[in-house]
């Protein structure tokens, strides 16, 4: 049997054209996991012959009936979600906990039919975007493993980079959702708040918190996307109308996007991104887009909201018992943010919850004038000694782009967007206002089509191709 393709549409038609059964991929997944070996992907497994019990069920099920959206897809979730039966740790040692319920967001993929794999690390207690800050050891780039994974969802960008898992779910505060998209060439589908149910979701920020789709593609990203969607009575920042508006929308073939001034576009001293972010650029003109640059210093703004404000407080509410009662088992860096958050007062608390919502106007206001805005995803590929030397200053500069994204109530779609001349992902991130999910889910197909990556790992097995020729 040919090697298995585990995007959707070859998954779908395999299964249509009796080339392989959903127990067969599963065995090819499992076969792919023991050959990458330790890789610190994985927190914990779901056994190989449990997950082929579950694909013999559903594939009885539908033999004489339609088979459900995502039948016979495998997925993994992020140890931050509750799986029932399995530990949920935010990888710490120190914060087990044995949920009963699975998360919400996760048990509508596995009604769709998606085949759960396992638990995926992460930076701890999801407080970082460098997928270096655990106890242990922590996964690599999958195009070079000096180069940092992303975080703080790493394990589930890299489980889908590297062709382990279809699909991942994750968490997103400040960009976890998004950097490991762009480190590993994939695709991260940042949702609306309160678009996907948070319950089961182990909280850093009730305001800013959101479970995105790691993929293949855009078209992948949002099938799981419409399936996991919908407003949750169990989650009290759900929203009313999280089954209301389209994720598909038509858009003319000509559109306005905005992008940071270039005073303020920020590369940290990286010239292949800056390079590979004025290609961006040129690709978004070739679909149709007309730029216009933009003061981002509104973003520059809310960007300091979830890490440097009284809301951060929130973080210590969730983790800090853990540091107070087990500090041997948390790394320096994600204590030393809880602290910090704990030293914040319920008046600047409050004040920095009137200052989102005085930023999140001025942005609704301001997007009236294009129909996204563009900015690279990661200003610069750190690698792993970096990130190791200075953990809390190098992680802001990864957040740059990212940060604002939730604290002015906007949705995201992180799009792979060359593989840079030293043979590094470089990855964009298309913005808009809530419920404006179709919006990107349109261009974001566009742009896709257009620069032409295969997914993830698969395209270092193709020839080098520069810059200057990959988008045309």
């Amino acid at each position: 049997m040919k090697r298995i393709d585990l995007g959707f549409s070859s998954l779908q038609n395999g299964y249509k054209e009796h080339l392989f059964t959903p127990m067969d991929v599963v065995r090819e997944v499992f076969r792919r996991i023991r050959e990458r070996g330790n890789d610190h992907v994985w927190t914990e497994l779901v056994s190989e012959q449990a997950a082929i019990s579950e694909a013999e069920r559903m594939f009885a099920d539908v033999r004489f009936g339609k088979a459900p959206p995502l039948f016979g897809i495998p997925f993994s979730v992020k140890d931050n979600l509750d799986v029932a039966g399995m530990r949920t740790t935010c990888g710490c040692d120190g914060f087990d906990r044995f949920p009963e319920i699975t998360a919400t967001s996760v048990s509508k993929a596995i009604a769709a039919g998606a085949i759960l794999i396992g638990k995926n690390t992460l930076d701890q207690f999801a407080t970082g975007l460098n997928g270096t800050r655990t106890m242990g050891g922590y996964c690599r780039n999958v195009f070079d493993e000096r180069y940092i994974p992303g975080g703080s969802s790493s394990g589930s960008g890299v489980a889908v980079a590297a062709a382990l898992v279809s699909f991942s779910l994750g968490s997103d505060t400040g960009g976890s959702g998004r950097v490991p998209a762009a480190m590993n060439n994939i695709v991260g589908v940042k949702p609306t708040l309160g678009l996907v149910s948070s319950t089961g979701l182990v909280y850093n920020n009730r305001f800013f918190d959101c479970v995105p789709v790691f993929a293949r593609t855009v078209e992948d990203g949002y099938a799981v996307l419409e399936t996991i969607r919908g407003f949750d009575e169990t989650d009290d920042f759900s929203r009313s109308d999280a089954d209301a508006f389209s994720l598909k929308v038509e858009l003319s073939d000509n559109f306005n996007f905005a992008i940071p001034d270039a005073k303020q576009l920020e590369f940290f001293g990286d010239s292949h991104a800056e390079a590979a972010f004025a290609m961006a650029i040129e690709t978004m003109k070739m679909i149709g887009g007309r730029p216009v640059e933009i003061d981002f210093s509104l973003f520059i703004e809310a960007a300091h909201l979830p890490f440097d404000s009284g809301l951060l407080a929130e973080r210590a509410v969730s983790y800090g018992d853990v540091v107070a009662a087990r500090p041997e088992t948390v790394h320096p860096a994600v204590a030393a943010m809880i602290r910090t958050g704990l030293a914040y007062s319920g008046t600047e608390t409050v004040r920095a919850i009137y200052k989102m919502n005085s930023l999140r106007g001025k942005a609704r206001k301001l997007f009236q004038e294009f129909d996204v805005l563009m900015t690279p995803t990661v200003g610069r590929a750190y690698t792993c000694i970096e990130l190791e030397a200075d953990p809390i200053g190098l992680n802001n500069n990864i957040g740059y782009y990212t940060y604002s994204v939730s604290p002015l109530d906007l949705c995201a779609l992180a799009l792979p967007a060359s593989i840079r001349d030293d043979g590094i992902p470089f990855g964009i991130s298309l913005l808009a206002t809530a419920g404006r999910d179709g919006v990107l889910r349109t261009l974001g197909e566009r742009f896709q089509r257009q620069v032409g990556l295969k997914p993830g790992v698969d395209q270092k097995s193709w020839p080098v191709v520069g810059m200057d020729r990959q988008a045309r």
